[in-house]
């Protein structure tokens, strides 16, 4: 691991606006190495870059290396399409540069390693870096091709064709991957003119178009990775950009057509929902990431370019605004050196901002720049005032009621799910979710059962198989049932409104972007229908107090929200806000009651809940207190946060150190996975110190911090 500096001359650094937005390029650059590779200096791209604050430290991908050619081809696709939109030549530069050790990453037989060691060393044997026709033989195909159009070198041209003649032998037999090489055969194509691999592309284009799947009413415009069974991830969610490249070079306007179908259905999905990871057996919804933005924000702007219909520039923008803030947590996901941050989660983002994330961060924000001042403009300053999305709920988390279920924790959405012995009836109240009319489906494993979901209305099918199914149509008001006809596996019950979009303001008027299902078309109307609610969290407490050796003990039991101490019989949840299960410290390691931490006692519950997720809470105290210290048993989750208590109004601020990171009030050796095994790392939970003897009045209230990762265990005055 090292620190980052910029390791090329700044006249290669772009800090360039277009209108609203900006293409920088800084920290692309600053994540760039040359090193030695078969005698030759070449430039790789370090795969990792954790935040430390202040600046990035970089860090090899353990046992697999520390630059890859997935990353460096996607540097060489970015360059040269900077090169052909900003009209700079530095970018065709850089471009070149990438490309020097992608080349040396190929095998004579045209395949390609995908891992190297900065001592220029290559990974030939590891799952993810041995030579094949996998992904990263396919981005270096993709990614040379496009370059050989701007650059007539010959072993630039050699290398695509012996890639093109390996990818031949062997073409890609999952969707996601076949996308990709159509994506690259009309690079190839348009650089060669060659008419043979012309018939290649218009044969595996039309093959393309069979990855969308049919057999969902409710997922219409949506690909699968296996044409057998329904399988779509956002990471590899290419199908639209391959088709309309394809249809540059074929002019078949079925391939426009099946992109613009499938993005009208995606883009109010995702704008509306978050950047779904993928589809399966069940809904994942996190991490939302940058190169699954990238999959639908460019080929909007292409389809944009080809249609001029402002539809798509909408799209474009909406979805470029996700870096600008136009998210769910309304968090920039772009630093101010182009740092695309790893991650967007439930409740917090990952700060880290490896090659990857920055790459598909900055080609979205390219692609961008194209659009017009106006739609730029809300893409990098969004005002986003409502969301009307895919509600996913996690079935463990129903009331069974006497039903005889079994709580599993394993591979399942939410980290859990329920075995059902014999029928069963589960309920849940679901004031969160707007009434309304939905389409129902649900998740698991079932044999010849007869589902009932009902709530105003209900809807019934008997279901055979394992994964997502569909059940039917109801309206939804206050709570809803669900009920099974025999033994069964239940995981998630997905509810999909009517109308899924997003609300937003352009030039001071409110949009409004949504698809309806009844007429199977996108629509963009000028009003409001979808308003966020706000919901107010401020819980209040006036603590019992507990007088010990000069010490008054607050008794927290009514604000605690999470389970932060538990046994893999009965599973806790410390980190994963977005399921039901998480990892969990050991519950069997400590003791119920008071226990002294250098000299300071606190309550410490074990059983049941055992925090509180801080966000907002506050505390009022009966009769005011004469109060110099407030100690603080506590941690954090996804990382340390420089976190503010209101004392009497006043900030206090204080930096909650993640669990991991050194504990110094109570420590274990291990802690509980969401499996239920132990993972042997230092975990715990430290001690922090506010000094409040200038407060200059007594102690009325505390306000706990606006941070729903950091965990307090319990506080203490002096």
């Amino acid at each position: 691991m090292k620190k980052i500096f910029a390791t090329f001359l700044t006249v290669f650094v772009s800090y360039i606006y277009f209108g609203g937005m900006i293409f920088n390029n800084t920290h692309l650059e600053r994540l760039s190495q040359q090193f030695t590779l078969n005698g030759e200096v070449v430039k790789g791209y370090w795969v990792y870059a954790n935040n430390k604050g202040d600046y990035f430290e970089v860090t090899t991908a353990l046992n697999e290396g520390d630059f890859c050619v997935d990353d460096a081809a996607r540097v060489v696709l970015l360059y040269t399409e900077a090169y052909e939109i900003l009209k700079d030549e530095k970018y065709l530069f850089l471009a070149i540069e990438a490309s020097k050790f992608v080349l040396q990453m190929q095998s004579t037989d045209g395949e390609f390693y995908n891992f190297a060691w900065r001592d220029g060393t290559i990974n030939k044997y590891g799952v993810t870096s041995e030579k094949s026709s996998s992904w990263w033989t396919l981005r270096a195909f993709a990614a040379l091709s496009k370059l050989s159009q701007h650059y007539n070198d010959k072993k630039v041209l050699n290398a695509v064709r012996k890639a093109y003649s390996a990818i031949k032998k062997s073409p890609p037999v999952y969707g996601d991957q076949l996308a990709m090489y159509v994506l690259g055969l009309s690079y190839y194509v348009t650089s060669t003119k060659d008419e043979n691999a012309k018939k290649e592309l218009m044969k595996y284009a039309n093959e393309l178009i069979n990855y969308q799947w049919k057999e969902y009413k409710y997922l219409p415009g949506f690909f699968s990775v296996y044409q057998d069974r329904f399988n779509w991830n956002g990471w590899g969610n290419h199908y639209a950009e391959a088709l309309v490249e394809a249809y540059k070079v074929l002019g078949d306007n079925r391939y426009l057509s099946v992109a613009r179908e499938s993005l009208d259905v995606q883009v109010p999905l995702l704008l509306s929902t978050g950047l779904i990871y993928s589809f399966g057996r069940y809904v994942k919804l996190f991490p939302e990431l940058a190169y699954a933005l990238e999959c639908v924000a460019v080929p909007s702007v292409k389809l944009y370019e080809i249609t001029k219909d402002e539809e798509y520039a909408y799209y474009s923008a909406l979805l470029a605004a996700w870096l600008y803030g136009g998210n769910r947590l309304n968090v920039r996901m772009l630093g101010e050196n182009g740092e695309g941050y790893d991650g967007l989660e439930y409740m917090h983002y990952n700060r880290n901002a490896g090659a990857e994330s920055t790459i598909c961060a900055l080609r979205t924000s390219l692609y961008a720049t194209k659009l017009p001042s106006n739609f730029q403009d809300l893409a990098a300053d969004p005002v986003i005032l409502g969301r009307n999305g895919m509600k996913v709920l996690e079935l463990e988390a129903f009331d069974p009621g006497l039903s005889s279920v079994r709580f599993l924790s394993g591979d399942f959405g939410g980290g859990a799910a329920l075995q059902i012995e014999g029928k069963a009836k589960l309920k849940k109240e679901i004031l969160e979710i707007p009434e309304g009319h939905y389409f129902v489906l649900l998740s698991g494993d079932l044999k010849n059962t007869t589902v009932t979901v009902s709530s105003k209305s209900q809807a019934k099918k008997e279901i055979s198989g394992s994964g997502i199914f569909e059940i039917g149509e109801i309206e939804v008001s206050r709570t809803i049932n669900v009920s099974v006809s025999n033994s069964c596996l239940l995981d998630q019950l997905i509810l999909i409104p009517q109308n899924t979009g997003i609300t937003f303001k352009i030039n001071d008027e409110v949009m409004t972007l949504y698809y309806d299902f009844n007429d199977g078309k996108t629509k963009i109307v000028d009003k409001a229908l979808f308003l966020s609610r706000e919901h107010s969290v401020f819980n209040t407490l006036i603590p019992k107090l507990k007088v010990l050796d000069g010490f008054t003990i607050l008794d927290l039991r009514e604000l605690f929200n999470n389970d932060g101490f538990a046994i893999p019989q009965k599973p806790g949840n410390f980190d994963n806000l977005g399921g039901i299960v998480g990892a969990y410290l050991p519950e069997n390691e400590v003791s119920e009651g008071i226990t002294r931490i250098s000299g300071v006692p606190f309550e410490v519950v074990v059983n049941g809940n055992d925090n509180v997720r801080c966000n907002g809470q506050k505390i009022i105290f009966q009769q005011p207190i004469n109060c110099t210290k407030i100690y603080v048993l506590a941690a954090a989750n996804h990382g340390d946060y420089k976190v503010d208590f209101l004392i009497n109004h006043k900030a206090y601020s204080v930096k909650i150190n993640d669990w991991c990171n050194q504990p110094n009030a109570i420590e274990f050796d291990y802690r509980y996975i969401q499996s239920g095994e132990r993972q042997y790392i230092k975990c715990g939970l430290s001690l922090y110190e506010l000094d409040i003897s200038n407060l200059n009045e007594e102690l009325k209230e505390i306000i706990l911090p606006r941070e729903i990762n950091v965990h307090i265990f319990g506080i203490t005055l002096k």
